[in-house]
């Protein structure tokens, strides 16, 4: 009799819990159910409540002011997440690592009151980490002037619940990092350096000279246990000569290359510098690049251009197809190219350049100020407000921002013949270029501030992807001023013939000569009306078939990066 009234209480207090958990969470959060049970331990609403975080007192008033990390298979993967943060380039300490492994050891008997710290503590890491590994430790829009990301927003509860309550932790987490392949590749490039063996004794090549080819130089055995170092070097019985013998010069020329240097066995500048890095300067450099890369969008779209930027690099890429890859040449480091992603929404075909203020404030008027000839040098127009054109004799340096100065159309513009648009705040684009003996170079942080590429015409022609109305011999032809003098002589010779045939018959006639109008290069802009986005970023590491890439850094941004992270 006893079991059955029990029974009955028991499907009672069931009904009730039912109609509380339909009632508002407010009034519910006042209910304890550990007398069916429950594991769940009430936590006082004010040690949650006091606490700035949104977050972390939305997450407990979701489990009605109760202990969440109840199920011990949960707080193990937890832990055993944390204390791996290392392979993200983050750190474990961060997350309170060794204190939750020291509650996690003695649960079983701990006191009330200190699962309920537990638990706090489980929440607040978890949560932090999290937020690390979605979107980065450290914000990039307060830390740069010219980086410009979309702000990820990243619901740190929603994910949380789905891995309690649906026990999919595993799946959750890793989501929540980049999925990017390069991202997987610098945690590869981590794991391959923290393999090399620690440096006891560490040797800096303090060299102001260039060393050739076959040349006897003190330096040459440093460089020789640099290069053994790092695998590019495997002979071992020349290591003590300073002859830079055969042997040593193809290391190096692996070596150059696996560093985006010219491979031509020169120990100039940039290599020396490459081979002074250190193995743990070589672990900072991949740490602050994968931070870069929680920052960078997570979803790149189906069809984009990604310009590496300490690279001078861009591909096209399309349904995960690499479709398109060419040199370009960035902005110098006291005009960085700005780091941002837009979409493509115009491509000009011999478009006509309007000099920004930077380039005006800095290059033209202290010029102008000297010779005013400088504006005929550099094809230069000077316009006023009504569209007149100014005589450069009378420009007036306190004048100057009262007009805006052109180049027009043509091979030697600023821009070439053609560049591509698309939104941003920095007035930047991809465009042609006059000096296009740039490419020709190993460092080409050379441009003011925009990307220019080594084959516009046939990126344009990639683009616009209309092979009836624009193929790229007819964007070739637009964007060539010969190509217009070749028609104008066509079309005289065809008048020419004409008269001929009208003073055969007639010889006493007079045709009146017109002559045909001076040959010039139109802009021409063409929609694009397909999504193709642009990610402009920057990375300086990676690893390719498990050899480390790396590049220099020039914009001196990685050393800074790592004292922020390290903090």
């Amino acid at each position: 009799m006893n079991k059955f009234y029990i029974l009955i209480l028991l499907i009672v207090f069931s009904s009730c819990k039912r109609n509380i958990s339909n009632e508002s969470s407010a009034e519910a959060s006042f209910i304890d159910f550990s007398f069916f049970g429950d594991d769940r331990i009430k936590i006082d609403s004010t040690l949650i409540n006091t606490s700035k975080d949104e977050d972390f007192k939305a997450f407990y008033k979701k489990f009605n002011y109760e202990t969440a990390w109840n199920t011990k298979e949960h707080r193990d993967f937890i832990i055993n997440e944390i204390s791996k943060a290392e392979n993200e380039g983050l750190e474990s300490k961060d997350y309170n690592y060794e204190t939750l492994k020291s509650f996690e050891i003695k649960f079983e008997d701990l006191p009330d009151s200190t699962i309920v710290k537990y638990d706090l503590l489980l929440t607040s890491s978890t949560q932090l980490y999290v937020n690390h590994i979605s979107k980065g430790k450290l914000n990039p829009k307060k830390l740069y002037k010219d980086w410009d990301l979309e702000e990820k927003k990243v619901n740190i509860n929603e994910i949380l619940y789905d891995c309690i309550d649906n026990n999919n932790f595993s799946k959750a987490i890793e989501n929540c990092k980049p999925n990017h392949i390069i991202y997987k590749k610098l945690k590869n490039c981590l794991k391959l350096l923290q393999q090399f063996p620690e440096e006891t004794t560490y040797e800096l090549i303090d060299l102001r000279e260039r060393i050739v080819p076959n040349k006897k130089n003190k330096y040459v055995p440093i460089v020789k246990k640099r290069l053994m170092y790092w695998g590019d070097m495997v002979e071992k019985d020349t290591i003590l000569s300073n002859v830079y013998d055969k042997k040593t010069q193809e290391a190096v020329k692996i070596f150059q290359a696996r560093h985006g240097l010219r491979p031509d066995a020169v120990i100039g500048r940039s290599t020396i510098d490459a081979l002074n890095y250190s193995r743990n300067q070589r672990i900072e450099q991949v740490v602050v690049n994968m931070e870069r890369w929680r920052w960078f969008a997570h979803d790149f779209g189906n069809h984009y251009l990604l310009i590496n930027i300490p690279d001078y690099s861009i591909v096209a890429v399309k349904d995960n197809d690499t479709t398109q890859s060419q040199k370009v040449v960035v902005g110098k480091d006291t005009r960085p190219t700005p780091i941002l992603e837009s979409k493509i929404s115009n491509i000009n075909l011999n478009p006509n350049w309007t000099v920004p203020p930077t380039i005006l404030k800095e290059d033209i008027y202290p010029e102008a100020e000297k010779d005013r000839g400088v504006f005929r040098k550099k094809g230069l127009k000077i316009i006023d407000r009504k569209n007149n054109e100014v005589s450069p004799w009378s420009w007036k340096k306190e004048d100057a921002n009262k007009y805006k100065y052109v180049q027009d159309p043509g091979r030697n513009n600023s821009l070439g013949s053609m560049k591509i648009n698309f939104p941003n705040r920095y007035s930047v684009y991809l465009h042609d270029t006059n000096h296009r003996d740039y490419f020709a170079f190993s460092y080409r942080s050379l441009s003011s501030g925009c990307v220019r590429l080594e084959k516009p015409l046939e990126m344009a022609s990639y683009i616009i992807n209309d092979t009836t109305k624009w193929s790229l011999k007819r964007i070739k032809d637009t964007t060539d001023i010969k190509y217009y003098y070749k028609l104008q002589k066509a079309k005289q010779k065809e008048i020419d013939k004409i008269n001929s045939k009208i003073l055969a018959k007639n010889p006493n006639f007079v045709i009146e000569k017109k002559n045909l109008p001076k040959p010039e290069l139109k802009t021409i802009v063409i929609k694009i009306d397909e999504d193709i986005f642009i990610h402009q970023l920057y990375w300086t590491a990676w690893e390719t078939d498990g050899i480390l890439n790396f590049r220099e850094d020039i914009y001196c941004l990685d050393a800074n990066l790592y004292s922020k992270l390290r903090y």
